[in-house]
């Protein structure tokens, strides 16, 4: 953002993630030179690293035209070039989806257009993504905001085509506007996606910005629906303060973005734009508080939230103050305080992912590491305190030591056995819970309801081919978690076992959780609902969309299956890794305190020379330790969202005592 606070705070967050990336390399380093890696560690220490590599930041805008979605991110990303970058002004201006990214795999910029007559074939969005002959390109200039103006312009060219031919692409033909030149004839966008890649200070950070058009885009375009938007970080969900909610803003909230609002990972934001509209230069503060307040109210009844969460700004007036430097201004849009909320709100969920996805589960593997080596230091000192014990004592205590020790070595040895037979067991019910669900079923699955969806274009024959899929993919879930939860309860036994046996305190060891995976497929079945209810009318005038939402519909059915079905087996083959971790690290330090007994009986040694080979083994004991600590320590870092601690209260920010 051009007050530098998102900016900031990428800054801090990557600095973060970064220094992450380099305590799980450091660990991997680690565990190769103290010989204890194995397959398994090596997997999910890579798997962490990659989920690192990959990750990124979208903020979506959304709702319908002429609310200032792109005047917004005009003045919230590009009011340094002094201009409109993105074309902005009255009436309908994004005319289709339009992601702004930074592709790191391009030496120069570029806008791909994907023409609007793509809608006619069927295929989905994702399916283009592929094929880059599909798509138009135009080159870009990112050094001439005059030429990056130009370019962006046409992301909102139109075409004039018959209503027929509107509908086949599966627009609502009362929602678009007459050809001036031909009233036979509406305009439509000339394209169904646009992809900028721009070298944006923010954007080469990680952070993608989608701009969506209205209710046209959201009910033609599937995946912006059940794919992008659920995907983002951020969602602004904006009204105009001058119509405050209308029946299509609604709509689009209903049936669109209300469900994204109670998901962990996303945060969905109502922003009341234009305020500017209400504001009342001749009244006093009071009236004009009173007056946004109630519209505010107003709007949070319709939605169904609180008042508190919905956002005033103007995004024209931050824009303007912005390129004229006029900080009062800027103050009075409001524009700052949804920047600060924002940026806070959206790297404090992103930060909450990285560790429950990856730093929860490396942490436990460092704590057992630890744990290890503080067992094992605390038998050195107490056989360095043998060994500078009386010297008639001190042969019978080394040979009692190197006997204790080469009883546990035996003892863990005997353990990686039994736990290598313990996983045998689990992997063998393991193969009998991930039965119901498996590739091959899903397969058929995909080939029954496409079978039954091209033979049967009549409503009810869908609806039994859209049950049927989903009822089939709920079933194998819910009959391989019912199986999991057997699974569990050995697995417990097996830590309870290992545990008892040793002393220990309880290990913590990875978790499945089923119910997230059918609770994405029961929402999905939920906003699949919606279309369906529309099913007579697409059928009859827009069949291409019918084909690209059933579709999507299935593609994202089987993502969340496919999804479920890694994660178990990812699950079978962690469960058991805190216990092979700690008796393979117990193990591999006895074969080192074995050989350095051996070391220490020999008789061409004094007892000062041994009492300083025990000292050393304690010092690199000391040594592993502190290692190990200090990337417990590294991790424990907090993410710089709650090393700043801040809290923004949104009404008694925003209707502060300063002059409106």
């Amino acid at each position: 953002m051009e007050s530098a606070r998102l900016s900031n705070q990428m800054d801090a967050y990557l600095q973060w993630r970064q220094e992450i990336h380099r305590e799980l390399t450091r660990y991997r380093g680690w565990l190769i030179d103290h010989n204890v890696q194995n397959p398994e560690l090596e997997s999910k220490l890579e798997q962490a690293l990659q989920t690192l590599k990959e990750d990124k930041i979208t903020i979506a805008f959304v709702g319908e035209f002429s609310r200032g979605k792109t005047e917004l991110i005009n003045a919230l990303f590009f009011s340094h070039y002094g201009t409109r970058i993105l074309p902005s002004g009255a009436g309908r201006t994004t005319m289709c989806p339009t992601e702004l990214l930074y592709d790191h795999r391009s030496t120069e910029s570029y806008i791909r257009l994907l023409p609007i007559e793509t809608r006619m074939v069927g295929s989905s969005l994702a399916s283009f993504r592929k094929i880059p002959d599909k798509w138009v390109f135009v080159p870009l200039n990112a050094e001439d905001p005059r030429m990056i103006k130009k370019a962006f312009a046409e992301v909102a060219q139109l075409k004039s085509v018959s209503p027929r031919e509107a509908s086949a692409m599966g627009f609502q033909i009362d929602l678009l506007e007459k050809d001036p030149n031909n009233e036979d004839k509406v305009l439509i966008p000339a394209w169904r996606h646009a992809m900028i890649n721009f070298d944006h200070p923010l954007l080469r950070q990680g952070l993608t910005i989608i701009d969506t058009p209205g209710l046209n885009a959201l009910g033609c375009e599937p995946e912006l629906t059940f794919s992008l938007l659920p995907e983002a970080q951020s969602i602004l969900f904006l009204l105009s303060a001058s119509t405050g909610v209308s029946a299509t803003d609604l709509d689009i909230w209903n049936r669109h973005i209300r469900d994204l609002s109670l998901r962990e990972s996303t945060g969905v934001y109502a922003v009341l734009n234009k305020v500017d509209a209400v504001w009342d230069e001749l009244e006093d503060d009071q009236y004009n508080k009173r007056i946004l307040g109630d519209i505010r109210a107003q709007c949070a009844r319709q939605l169904a939230i609180a008042p508190d969460e919905i956002l005033s700004v103007s995004a024209k007036e931050g824009l303007l103050a912005q390129v004229e430097g006029n900080m009062e201004r800027l103050d009075k849009s409001f524009l700052p305080e949804l920047e600060e909320l924002l940026s806070n709100d959206m790297m404090r969920r992103k930060e909450h992912l990285i560790q429950k996805s990856v730093i929860r589960d490396i942490h436990a593997m460092l704590h057992g590491s630890r744990k290890t080596l503080l067992r094992r230091r605390e038998s050195v000192l107490a056989e360095l305190r043998v060994l500078k014990a009386e010297e008639s004592d001190r042969k019978s205590q080394l040979e009692k030591m190197l006997s204790q020790a080469r009883h546990e070595q035996a003892f863990y040895h005997k353990k990686l056995i039994l736990l290598k037979s313990s996983r045998k067991m689990i992997l063998r019910e393991g193969a009998s819970m991930l039965e119901p669900v498996n590739s091959n079923k899903l397969a058929q699955y995909l080939k029954d309801a496409g079978k039954a969806l091209t033979s049967s274009w009549t409503i009810v024959g869908m609806n039994n081919a859209i049950d049927s899929f989903f009822d089939n993919l709920n079933g194998d879930m819910v009959s391989l978690a019912s199986q999991h939860e057997k699974l569990q309860a050995m697995v417990a036994d097996i830590y309870a076992k290992y545990e008892a046996e040793l002393g220990m305190a309880p290990l913590d060891y990875p978790r499945f959780s089923p119910r997230d995976y059918t609770t994405r497929l029961e929402d999905l079945r939920t906003k699949a609902g919606s279309f369906r209810r529309n099913l007579r009318k697409l059928l009859t005038e827009q069949k291409a969309t019918s084909k690209r939402f059933l579709s999507t519909i299935v593609n994202e059915g089987s993502t969340i299956y496919r999804l479920y079905e890694r994660a178990a087996k990812e699950w079978l083959n962690d469960v058991l890794l805190p216990l092979f971790q700690n008796a393979q690290e117990q193990k591999h330090l006895l074969d080192e305190h074995i050989t350095k007994l051996r070391v220490l009986g020999n008789a061409e040694e004094t007892s000062e020379q041994r009492i300083a080979n025990m000292e050393s083994m304690l010092e690199d004991l000391d040594e592993q330790v502190a290692q190990v600590e200090d990337m417990i320590k590294g991790l424990r870092k907090p993410a710089p969202i709650h090393q700043s601690r801040k809290v923004i209260p949104i009404i008694s920010s925003q209707f502060s005592s300063r002059p409106l």
